[in-house]
């Protein structure tokens, strides 16, 4: 008797983590399914009513694109190359970046959407076993006049939208680059310096202005993340980017880890030492 009221009661605490994980994707302008417009009329959130569906834009279980680093992604990555933040030749620049394309970088799954080259509706495998590249029942609803743009259309016609990030990222924080504060002798007085959590995950715990730990202290989900490179000159190496201060998933302002946002620039000086 014991033993399954062991079992009831961990079956009942997944489903109670399950439905937390769902509320906070659902929460957020990175659910896309009709679920988005209950209760958000005019919010200016991007939906379909083709699907209730929150995680098929971009993962799905059967039929990802195993090339990219993020897990059982549902789009396509490209081979586009990007314009990088070297391009620009800053004299203050001390670290190298590398270009994104075939490096494994996470960076190229964000870019899967928001460089603009693919519509957000392209997936590898859509909902209700559509094998056409589209959503299976899907009606265009109309522009809800705060992005300024009509459901799924490509990025590239959202051009003033800072979510439409093109293939020049010479305007943007550096991605695919060394981060100059990890570890012994190679730490960056500029830089916070990084931690290894035991498991080979590099991070720098988020802070508040003051300097102070505003999240739990120790390796969570709310650090800055470092991810360790799979290809390219920089390969085993940990760099900076995209998901090393956005979560995708986080209820957070525009998706950032530090729960402080950037109040009192929390984000920068979590990495900056300024």
């Amino acid at each position: 008797m014991k033993t399954s009221m062991t079992k009831v009661s961990l079956a009942v605490a997944m489903l109670a983590v399950s439905s937390v994980a769902t509320a906070g994707i659902a929460n957020t302008k990175h659910n896309f399914g009709k679920s988005a417009n209950t209760g958000n009329s005019g919010s200016g959130w991007n939906w379909t009513n083709g699907t209730t569906e929150i995680c098929v834009f971009c993962h799905t279980p059967h039929g990802a694109d195993d090339s990219a680093a993020a897990p059982l992604w549902n789009r396509s990555i490209g081979t586009n190359t990007y314009t990088m933040y070297s391009s620009l030749g800053t004299s203050t620049l001390d670290a190298t970046d590398q270009q994104l394309n075939g490096s494994g970088s996470i960076s190229l799954a964000c870019l899967s959407c928001h460089d603009g080259t693919q519509a957000m509706d392209t997936m590898m495998n859509t909902p209700g076993g559509g094998a056409d590249g589209t959503l299976v029942g899907t009606t265009t609803v109309a522009n809800t006049g705060l992005n300024g743009w009509v459901e799924f259309q490509s990025m590239s016609e959202i051009s003033a939208e800072i979510i439409y990030l093109g293939t020049d990222l010479s305007n943007d924080h550096p991605v695919a680059i060394q981060y100059a504060g990890t570890g012994g002798a190679a730490v960056d007085a500029d830089f916070k310096t990084a931690a290894d959590n035991g498991s080979g995950q590099w991070y720098v715990e988020g802070v508040a202005q003051d300097g102070s730990t505003v999240n739990a202290a120790g390796y969570d989900k709310n650090d800055m993340r470092l991810f360790t490179a799979s290809g390219g000159a920089l390969s085993g190496q940990q760099l900076v980017e995209c998901a090393t201060c956005h979560d995708p998933h986080s209820e957070n302002t525009t998706f950032l880890r530090n729960t402080q946002g950037n109040e009192g620039s929390a984000t920068c000086l979590s990495c900056h030492t300024k």
